[in-house]
C-alpha cells in the first residue's frame, strides 16, 4: 500500500513533526510512504525506515500561508498523481476536499479551550471553519490521548468510530539519563546552571503557563526554601513578551534563563539535571516535554487538567495550574522526594505504553483500515 503524506510541519520540527518522524521511521510492514515537505525543510527529515521516500517542494517552511494554500490545493492533486492508496496529513490545515482516502492527525483543540489563544479571527477561522471541514472530510482521524478524543466528540460532534487514540511515544535511546558528570560538562560549557528547576516547551502565554513556572521560583526563593535557579528551554511563542517582561523586573532576574532553542543533547542534560521539571500548562493535547522529562529520570510537576495526567500516570505530582500557591507547594514537594531505584523502575514500566514500535503498528493498522 503507498501513502503520500503532507510534511508542512512548522518551522521547526518540535512535537507534531517529531511524532511524525518516528511513527514513519517505525513503521515494519510493506506499506510504502512518500513525504512531501519544503526544500528548505528536507534536511531536517532523516529517516533510516528505506520505505520512506522525501520529496520537496517549492515553498519555503516559513510561510504559513502559500503552505496552507498547497496543502489546500495541490496536495490533492498529488496524491492521485502518485496513485496513492491513502493520504496523510499530520498537521492542523484546511481539508475541503479530497481525492483519495483522507487520514487526519489532530493534536488538540487547544482553540476551544484556551481563551484568546489565537485572534478573533484565527479563532473564527479554526473553530468555525477549519476544526469542522478536517472532522467532517476526512475518512479516519488519529488523536494523540482520550482528552483529544473527548474534546473532538464535545466541541466537533465526530464520530466514536472514526477515532484512534494513538499516543505520542518517547525514544529512550535518545532521552535517557545522562551520566552526572557529562551532564554538568555540557551545562558548564553553556554558562548554564547546575542546579535548576526546569521548564522546557514554547514559552508563551498564557497557554503553557511559563510565567507561573518563574512566580513559584520567586516564591521559593523569597521563603528562603530553594537556593538554586530557573531556567526556560524553548522558544519564544505567542505572548512571549509578557514573560519576558515580568522576568526582566524580577528581583531574581539574574537568577532566570532562558536559553532559546536548546539541541536534544543539550536538552538531556537539562533534563538529567533539574532539580524538578515542571510542566503546568493550562491545555495540551498531549504533552510530550514531560515525558521526555521522565524518560531522563527527572522528577516531574504537570496540570491535574487536560491530557497531562494521563502522560505521567501515577508517576509525576499533579496541581490546579490556576493555583499559584498549589503549584509552589507541588514543586518544593517534588524537589524533596527521592530519585530512587524504586522510582526509577516505576517510570521505566510506564514508558512501556509510550514505545514507538507499538505506537507505529497501531499507526499502520489506521492506515490499512482507510483504505476500506
Amino acid at each position: 500500500m503507498k501513502i503520500v503524506v503532507s510534511g508542512y510541519i512548522g518551522k521547526k520540527i518540535t512535537g507534531i513533526g517529531r511524532n511524525l518522524i518516528c511513527l514513519l521511521d517505525n513503521a515494519s510492514s510493506d506499506n510504502e510512504y512518500v513525504i512531501y515537505t519544503n526544500e528548505d525543510m528536507k534536511d531536517d527529515f532523516k529517516f533510516s525506515n528505506p520505505r520512506v521516500t522525501v520529496k520537496t517542494y517549492p515553498i519555503s517552511k516559513m510561510s504559513s500561508m502559500k503552505n496552507l494554500l498547497w496543502t489546500t490545493f495541490k496536495f490533492p492533486g498529488i496524491v492521485k498523481k502518485e496513485n496513492a492508496d491513502v493520504a496523510l496529513i499530520p498537521n492542523f490545515t484546511l481539508l475541503l476536499f479530497k481525492l483519495r482516502p483522507t487520514v487526519v492527525i489532530i493534536h488538540d483543540l487547544i482553540e476551544f479551550n484556551v481563551k484568546d489563544k489565537f485572534s478573533p479571527k484565527r479563532m473564527f477561522y479554526r473553530t468555525k471553519i477549519a476544526d469542522p471541514l478536517m472532522v467532517k472530510n476526512s475518512d479516519k482521524i488519529i488523536t494523540v490521548s482520550e482528552n483529544s478524543k473527548r474534546d473532538l466528540k464535545k466541541f466537533l460532534n465526530a464520530p466514536e468510530d472514526k477515532i484512534t487514540v494513538i499516543y505520542n511515544g518517547v525514544d529512550q535511546e535518545k532521552f535517557y539519563r545522562m551520566d552526572d558528570s557529562r551532564a554538568e560538562e555540557l551545562l558548564k560549557r553553556k554558562g548554564w546552571p547546575t542546579d535548576f528547576i526546569l521548564y522546557a516547551g514554547t514559552i508563551d502565554h498564557p497557554g503553557k503557563n511559563a510565567l507561573a513556572v518563574v512566580k513559584a521560583f520567586e516564591d521559593l526563593r523569597r521563603s528562603g526554601r530553594y537556593s538554586g535557579q530557573c531556567v526556560l528551554a524553548g522558544m519564544p511563542g505567542s505572548g512571549f513578551e509578557h514573560v519576558k517582561d515580568y522576568i526582566d523586573n524580577s528581583e531574581y532576574k539574574d537568577q532566570i534563563l532562558i536559553t532559546g532553542f536548546v539541541s536534544d543533547e543539550e536538552l538531556v542534560a537539562l533534563y538529567s539535571k533539574c532539580a524538578t521539571f515542571v510542566f503546568v500548562s493550562l491545555y495540551e493535547g498531549f504533552g510530550i516535554p514531560p515525558l521526555e522529562a521522565l524518560s531522563c529520570g527527572a522528577k516531574v510537576v504537570v496540570s491535574n487538567t487536560s491530557s497531562l495526567p494521563e502522560v505521567v500516570g501515577n508517576i509525576g505530582i499533579t496541581v490546579d495550574p490556576n493555583e499559584q500557591g498549589a503549584i509552589t507547594e507541588a514543586i518544593i514537594k517534588s524537589i524533596e522526594s527521592a530519585v530512587d531505584n524504586a522510582y526509577l523502575d516505576s517510570v521505566r514500566e510506564h514508558l512501556k505504553k509510550y514505545e514507538w514500535c507499538n505506537l507505529s503498528s497501531e499507526f499502520e493498522k489506521v492506515m490499512n483500515y482507510a483504505k476500506r
